[in-house]
């Protein structure tokens, strides 16, 4: 089983993308991937589970809960429980953790919440 694990602080998380491509790593690939979050690692609760057949180019696995609200949690671990062809190590050339994003009044540009930036956040 291969871990790769992420902590940083308490963070909304949308997201989880992976790539993957079978016919370039082939016994490398992954086929069974587990998805766990949690405050720390004696925590860790599975919300996804995916099966994956020979893919090409990206998973996306969306990380909510059971009111398809974004989660918020401190860590994520994806653990490879299996691989193609009972491979032994793993290849995952990517991995991607997306947010929500929050549109302000004025279109994408983000909100200005303190004094500063509130005097300089008109366009003249």
């Amino acid at each position: 089983m291969s871990v790769v694990k992420v902590v940083l602080r308490k963070t909304t998380v949308k997201t989880l993308c992976i790539y993957a491509d079978y016919k370039s790593d082939e016994s490398y690939t992954p086929s069974k991937i587990s998805v766990r979050v949690g405050n720390n690692f004696h925590n860790l609760q599975e919300i996804r589970q995916l099966e994956l057949v020979e893919p090409s180019g990206w998973i996306h696995v969306p990380l909510t809960d059971t009111h398809k609200k974004p989660i918020r949690t401190f860590m994520i671990q994806i653990a490879v429980l299996a691989n193609h062809q009972n491979g032994r190590d793993t290849h995952m050339r990517q991995i991607k953790v997306y947010t929500p994003v929050e549109e302000s009044s004025i279109g994408k540009f983000p909100r200005c919440t303190t004094i500063d930036f509130m005097m300089y956040r008109s366009i003249r």
